[in-house]
């Protein structure tokens, strides 16, 4: 690969994955899932027809279009490399099962009811604060969405940045306050950088939280996507508002 074209794929990762660390690791551990999911969520952050008539929507089109050919060049970056690079994907932890819910408001459970906060808000707190499902359908599906991920440590060891004695002297360590990779990061056994590769693959295996409410019959498919694209108009306009 020459130097032009690395350039290229990385401008692409930022692209699609603002909040991550991009450099030539990232590079080599993306993979096809994640970068499906990374696409999906930018294109509907800036897709035009999900802004209204906001004032920044031609930069929002602008953005689209570059979001497009970002994934299109590395998704052919990612069917041409070469397979010892590919990672073996660990098996999802077995989900938490939670009884279906009759459409409509559940007795005994919190309900919101007032303007929407004045603060970007994701999916599942928009459905709350817009009266669609209580305070407990989010954290059931919070909880739903987080066994989707298999644990942190399996990739670490998968990619040879953990050993089982290393997973075990981590889990050990109980005078640490934080959570698994916190103190792999404290003790020296991972790098922040490492750390966030782990979690932005580890997130990239989970179920988007808005399956959870469609299975649970809280919301049809066609509503969800109205959501979405409401969701995306309101913290349009409370960025705009900072400004």
């Amino acid at each position: 690969m020459s130097p032009r074209q690395e350039a290229e794929l990385m401008d692409a990762c930022r692209i699609l994955f603002p909040a991550a660390d991009i450099n030539r690791e990232f590079l080599c551990y993306i993979q096809v899932e994640g970068l499906k999911n990374a696409y999906r969520n930018r294109v509907w952050e800036c897709h035009p027809d999900a802004c209204g008539e906001d004032a920044d929507q031609a930069c929002r089109t602008e953005l689209f279009r570059r979001s497009v050919e970002a994934y299109n060049l590395l998704n052919d970056y990612l069917k041409g490399r070469k397979p010892r690079l590919q990672l073996r994907h660990a098996k999802p932890r077995k989900a938490t099962v939670f009884p279906a819910q009759k459409p409509g408001p559940v007795p005994g459970e919190q309900y919101y009811q007032g303007p929407f906060p004045t603060i970007e808000l994701k999916l599942g707190l928009y459905l709350y604060y817009g009266g669609i499902v209580s305070y407990q359908a989010v954290v059931r599906a919070l909880i739903w969405q987080r066994d989707q991920r298999p644990p942190l440590g399996d990739f670490a060891r998968q990619w040879g940045w953990l050993s089982e004695a290393d997973v075990s002297a981590i889990l050990a360590a109980t005078e640490i306050v934080g959570s698994f990779g916190e103190r792999a990061v404290e003790l020296g056994l991972l790098t922040q950088s490492q750390l966030n590769l782990i979690l932005l693959h580890q997130r990239s295996m989970q179920q988007q939280i808005g399956r959870y409410f469609v299975e649970q019959g809280l919301v049809s498919e066609l509503k969800l996507r109205e959501h979405l694209r409401g969701m995306a108009r309101h913290n349009a306009l409370v960025r705009e508002a900072r400004f």
